[in-house]
Formats: C-alpha cells, sequence, structure tokens
C-alpha cells in the first residue's frame, strides 16, 4: 500500500486517490505494475507540464499554488482510471518516453527551484517588513506591560505570526513520481533552513537595531527633559527679575518724574529769566509803559526808548532841512522871475549859476528823500518790535499775576512751564507730558467765582461740547486734543498738541504781506484741514476760521485749532444748512453776510467757513482785511459794513496773479446759495499741486 504523498505546498492526496492505488496494488500485483506506475507518472507529468509556471510576486504565488493542487490530484485520478483499461502493448514505449520525461524534468526542477528562491526572496522581504512592524509594536507592548507589571517574551504571538507566514510562502516541488517527490522535499528543506536562519538573523539586526534607536530616543527625551528643566528654572528666574524691574520701575517712576520736572523746571526759570531781561533791554530801546495819574482815574501811556527817540528826532530833522530847501528853492525861482520882469536881457553868467543852484535844491531834496526812506523802513521794523514787546511784557504781566506761575505738575502728569498766552476765560501753558514724554499746551479754563451757577454750568457745557468736538479730530492739519480733567470746583484742564512756531496773527503782524506762494501753501494746509471736517460722517462747521486759530509747527505745517464756536452739522440738515443759534459770535471781520441777517434765523454751512478763508487769503495777500479792516467790531455791526460787502476790490499793489484773485472772489461771493462750499471749493485747480 503507498503511502500518501506530499503535493506541491504541503497539500497530501486525497482519500479517494489512495484507496484507488490501493486496490490497483492488490488486484494487479503481477509484473506489469511497473508499467502501470510509469504511464501513471507519465500522465501526471503531462498534466504538470500544461500547469502555469509560479510567478515571482506573493499574490502571483498563491493563485498558481492552488492550481498546482487540483492538477496535480487531477492527474493522478486519471492515472488510476485510465491503468485498468490500458493494454501491455505499449508499456516499452511509455517506459521509454517516462525516462526522457524525467530528464527534463529534472532540468524543470532547477528552474523552478529558482524560481521558488525568488520567491522566497520577497517572501522575506515582505517578513522583515512585518517583523519591523511588529518590532515597533513589540517595544510598545514591552513599555506598557513594564507600566502594568507584565513580560513580553521572545517567542509570542510574533513568533507565531512568522512560522506561518513562513509555511504559506515555502514553495514545494510538484514530483511526477513518488521517489522523485521525497527528493525535491528533501532538497527544498535546505534553502527555507537557509532562508529561515537568515530571517531570523535579519530580524534579530533589526530588533538590535531599533532597540538601539529606542534607547537613543530614551537618552533624547532625558535629555529634553533636563533641558525643559532647565527652561523652566530659568523662566522662573527672568519672571523673578522682570518682577523686580518693575517694583524697582514702580519705585523709581516718581523720582525719575522728579528729576525730569526739576530739569524743566530749572530751565523754565532761565527762559524766564532771559525773558524778562531782554524785555528790559527792548524797553530801553523802544519804550515802556507809563502810567499817569489824572485825579482818580489811572491810565497806561507807551513812553518811546531811546532808540526811537532818536529815529524820530532824524526824521524830524530830514523833515525841516527838507522845508528849508524847498523855501530856498520858491526863493530862487522867484528872484529869477523877478529879474526876468525887470531886466530884458541878462548874462549868460547869472543864468547859468541859477540853474546850477535849482540843480543843487533838486539833488538835495532827493537826498533827503532816500534818507527820509530809510529811517522810514527802519522805524516800521521798530514798531514791529514794539509790537512783540507790548506782547511779551503783557505776556509776563498775565504770567506773573497767574495762580498756576509756580511750576506745578497737574493730574500727576503735566508740568506747567511758562505761559503762552491768555484769553477771556482761559490761559494757556506750555506743558510737558512726564508720561509720554512729550511737549504739550494746557488750556487752563477758569470759572469766575461770581458767576452764577447757571452761568458756570453753561460755560462747562460748552467746554465740555467742544472736547467732544476736537476728541474725535485726528488730521495732520488740525490740532490735537489729547486730554481733559478737572483741577477744582472751578477750573478745568485741556490738554492740547504743542505747535512750537507761531500764529498767523504773530506771523502777519511781523510781515503783513505775505509773498503769494507762501500764502497760497498756507491757505491749501488750512482747505486740507476743512475738507476732512467736512469729510466725517457728521460734518463740523468750525465758524471761527481767523488768523490766532492758524497755528504753526516747528517744521511749518499749519494747524487749525479752537473749536470753542464749532457747529456738528445733524443728518437730518437739507443742503440750505442748519439754523445759527449762537448769532453775534465769532470775529465780525472773517464772517459772511448770512451771519448777520437780523429779521430772520440764518441757515448756515461749510460756506462759513469758505468766506472765513477767503477772508485770510485776501488778508495774507494785501496786508489788510477786503471789508472794514480799520473799523472795530461794534462799527462793523453797527454800520452794517459785511452785509453792504457786495463786491470784493483788489488794490493794484502788490501783484498778484489772476488765479488767485478768482480763488478769492469764489470764497467772497456774497450770494450765500452761488457761493461754493468746501469740498467744491477745494477742488480748484489753484488749490490743488500736481507734478508738471
Amino acid at each position: 500500500m503507498y503511502k500518501p504523498q506530499r503535493l506541491p505546498f504541503g497539500i497530501a492526496m486525497s482519500d479517494d486517490m489512495l484507496i484507488h492505488f490501493s486496490s490497483n496494488s492488490s488486484n494487479h500485483s503481477d509484473q506489469s505494475l511497473p508499467t502501470k506506475i510509469a504511464k501513471l507518472e507519465a500522465r501526471m507529468v503531462g498534466k504538470g507540464s500544461a500547469s502555469a509556471p509560479a510567478p515571482a510576486t506573493w499574490s502571483a504565488a498563491s493563485s498558481a499554488t492552488a492550481t498546482a493542487k487540483f492538477g496535480a490530484a487531477e492527474g493522478l485520478v486519471e492515472a488510476a482510471i485510465s491503468s485498468d483499461s490500458d493494454d501491455d502493448n505499449g508499456g516499452e514505449f511509455l517506459i521509454q518516453a517516462n525516462t526522457q520525461k524525467r530528464q527534463k524534468l529534472e532540468e524543470d526542477d532547477r528552474t523552478t527551484l529558482f524560481e521558488r528562491i525568488e520567491a522566497a526572496a520577497d517572501g522575506r522581504q515582505k517578513i522583515v517588513e512585518t517583523m519591523e512592524t511588529k518590532a515597533g509594536f513589540d517595544v510598545t507592548r514591552k513599555k506598557q506591560g513594564r507600566g502594568r507589571g507584565h513580560s513580553v517574551t521572545g517567542r509570542g504571538r510574533g513568533s507565531r505570526v512568522n512560522d506561518q507566514t513562513r509555511m504559506e510562502i515555502s514553495p514545494s516541488t510538484v514530483s511526477p513520481s513518488n521517489g522523485q517527490l521525497d527528493n525535491s522535499y528533501h532538497k527544498d528543506n535546505r534553502p527555507k533552513e537557509q532562508f529561515r536562519n537568515d530571517d531570523r538573523s535579519s530580524l534579530v539586526e533589526e530588533v538590535a537595531s531599533l532597540r538601539a534607536k529606542v534607547a537613543a530616543l530614551e537618552e533624547d527625551l532625558r535629555k529634553s527633559c533636563q533641558e525643559v528643566s532647565d527652561y523652566q528654572h530659568l523662566c522662573q528666574q527672568l519672571e523673578k527679575e522682570l518682577k523686580d524691574l518693575k517694583d524697582h520701575e514702580q519705585h523709581m517712576k516718581p523720582k525719575r518724574m522728579k528729576v525730569i520736572s526739576d530739569l524743566l523746571i530749572s530751565v523754565s526759570k532761565a527762559e524766564r529769566q532771559e525773558a524778562r531781561m531782554k524785555v528790559r533791554q527792548d524797553s530801553l530801546r523802544l519804550g515802556n509803559v507809563g502810567v499817569i495819574r489824572a485825579g482818580t482815574v489811572i491810565s497806561e501811556i507807551w513812553e518811546d526808548g531811546q532808540t526811537l527817540k532818536d529815529l524820530n528826532a532824524h526824521l524830524r530833522h530830514l523833515l525841516e532841512t527838507k522845508e528849508a530847501v524847498e523855501r530856498q528853492r520858491k526863493s530862487l525861482k522867484k528872484r529869477q522871475s523877478d529879474k526876468g520882469d525887470g531886466i530884458d536881457a541878462e548874462t549868460g553868467a547869472q543864468e547859468e549859476d541859477i540853474l546850477i543852484q535849482d540843480e543843487i535844491y533838486k539833488s538835495r531834496l532827493a537826498s533827503i528823500k532816500r534818507e527820509e526812506e530809510i529811517f522810514l523802513r527802519e522805524r516800521d521794523r521798530y514798531e514791529l518790535e514794539k509790537g512783540r514787546l507790548i506782547r511779551e511784557m503783557k505776556r509776563i504781566r498775565d504770567e506773573d499775576g497767574s495762580r498756576f506761575n509756580n511750576f506745578q505738575i497737574l493730574n500727576h502728569r503735566f508740568a506747567l512751564l511758562n505761559l503762552l498766552g491768555k484769553g477771556g476765560f482761559s490761559e494757556v501753558y506750555k506743558a510737558y507730558d512726564l508720561v509720554e514724554h512729550r511737549y504739550v499746551a494746557c488750556k487752563l479754563h477758569g470759572l469766575n467765582a461770581q458767576w452764577s451757577e447757571e452761568k458756570k454750568q453753561s460755560y462747562i457745557r460748552h467746554a465740555i461740547r467742544e472736547y467732544n468736538i476736537h476728541k474725535t479730530l485726528v488730521h495732520h492739519h488740525i490740532v490735537r486734543l489729547w486730554d481733559i480733567f478737572e483741577i477744582d470746583q472751578n477750573t478745568f484742564c485741556t490738554v492740547l498738541e504743542y505747535c512750537s512756531g507761531k500764529d498767523l496773527d504773530a506771523v502777519l503782524k511781523a510781515t503783513p504781506v505775505l509773498p503769494e506762494r507762501e500764502a497760497r501753501i498756507i491757505i491749501v494746509q488750512i482747505f486740507q484741514g476743512l475738507v476732512y471736517l467736512n469729510k466725517r460722517t457728521q460734518k463740523i462747521i468750525h465758524y471761527d476760521l481767523k488768523p490766532g486759530n492758524v497755528l504753526f509747527d516747528d517744521l511749518g505745517v499749519a494747524k487749525v485749532t479752537d473749536f470753542g464756536l464749532s457747529k456738528i452739522v445733524e443728518d437730518d440738515v437739507g443742503s440750505q444748512g442748519m439754523e445759527l443759534t449762537s448769532q453775534g459770535a465769532g470775529t465780525y471781520w472773517y464772517l459772511p453776510p448770512e451771519c448777520f441777517e437780523l429779521s430772520k434765523t440764518p441757515l448756515i454751512s461749510s460756506k462759513v467757513d469758505v468766506w472765513s478763508a477767503g477772508v485770510l487769503f485776501y488778508q495774507m495777500l494785501f496786508g489788510r482785511r477786503p471789508f472794514g479792516h480799520d473799523q472795530t467790531q461794534e462799527r462793523i455791526l453797527r454800520e452794517d459794513t459785511i452785509i453792504k460787502a457786495r463786491k470784493v476790490e483788489f488794490p493794484s499793489r502788490p501783484a498778484v496773479s489772476n488765479e488767485a484773485k478768482d480763488v478769492i472772489r469764489r470764497c467772497l461771493t456774497y450770494n450765500q446759495a452761488e457761493r461754493p462750499d468746501v469740498l467744491t471749493i477745494a477742488q480748484d485747480p489753484y488749490l490743488t499741486y500736481s507734478k508738471k
């Protein structure tokens, strides 16, 4: 009885095939058995050669394995069935053919062996990849097991998986006979054991490498933890140092503020002394204020200084000399006419003497006129200096009489320095912001203690309204409002941007007529500020545009200030404008005719500021206001000067371009409906700059 033979990939013969073989061996135990076995082997070889070769890939090898299994089994069954019907006549031929096929099969076995080796190599590569993943998983399992108190042995689930994988990919040899099947099985075992040993050594190396990497990562982790600990310690030190610095800052802040304020106060004291010394020196040259008592009435008069006295004396002397020369010249002409009447013929020498004498008088008069012009220009210069001197003397007097002249620090922040000017109910001091470290202007609003409570509240509401308008304005041609706070029950302060230059009023007093180029750039800057006010969601009418409310910084940038009379144009106001509720306020020389309307409540718009800007431009170009220049505000109001100003007239000198005159005419259009508003006039080509 035959033993069950191993088919390729470890599949045994079926039980039916074994029963068939056993029945044949029992029924035909004669000498024809070898011949039948040879026939059976030949048919098996034919079936095996017809099957497909095993491909190199893992998935193709699996399908070829299944094909080989079923193909071999069918061949054995057919051989067993056909052996009963085959006769002995073809035995020798089949044996001879079988011998040749055995030789060919041995060659095919070697080829098949190399193919199985390649398939096994691919399988080994996949085993390595599987074991790398498994090794990483085992390391993780080991770390977790170490934490839970469990251990994972080297021969665990991973080993069984690897054995199963190796069994699945280990190829077997398909042999045509029982003897060859055993030989092929033993031949295949040698490369299998070699691959298995190589896999084990490779996996051991991989595991060792992974363990080394894990150890290196653990070392890096330890170092990182140490660095984190060091950084945390360093952060704690830095936080402590920062806290110490903040505490030191809080401790040193009052001292620093004290040092800075002391330095500023020292500089301001020196400036005050220098200003007073300069006033005394200029007073000697230009004059001083004298007091005259007439009964119970005390009045002040100006007494010229020595320089002005000498200058006026020179002018009087020139005037006397001029009058004397003119008398001599008249006398000469009279004698010439008398001689002409009494004498019919006069010698040439006498005529020549008279002509020479007359020419001398003419030359002297021309010389006196030149000297007089020089002295007059010098006197005008002194008059300007005298005007500055008078303003400085008034400022010093107001500063000496102010209750804030002792260098106070307001709101624990603003150090008051020197007085800049004084108005009706307010004083403006130059101050220093000890927090932001910048110079500012502090406007101190004082309420008269004798005012009624209602009047005080009205003034406070007015100041708060101005603050609410001004605080939202941020433009480089508008003075910034930084802060507002209360000083005491009757005084509060508004903090403004400090402009170190003069205001336009001081500029025009020093130089009444500006060159057109300078006047143009100033009015352009003013209009840029007005355009900003009229492009806001809530438009603003300044209403008090005048030279005193245009300031200059140290770079010459013009800025509009003082929004005390400003009007906010509500959204529901039509194109005609809003009602003027504060009629009579403002500076009359710079207000348009509609503001003086008495028959009805005037309607105003941004065209008020257009008129005011036109007056400013005219004054800068020609040195005088276009309407009511020499009149007081009371006289303007009494004589209706502005209401009668229907047309603007231009003097012949100085020469001004027609474009500038056209802008002034548009701004000073009498009819409010025909006068352009701010946004329209700002688009005039004369008020825009473009590269040519």
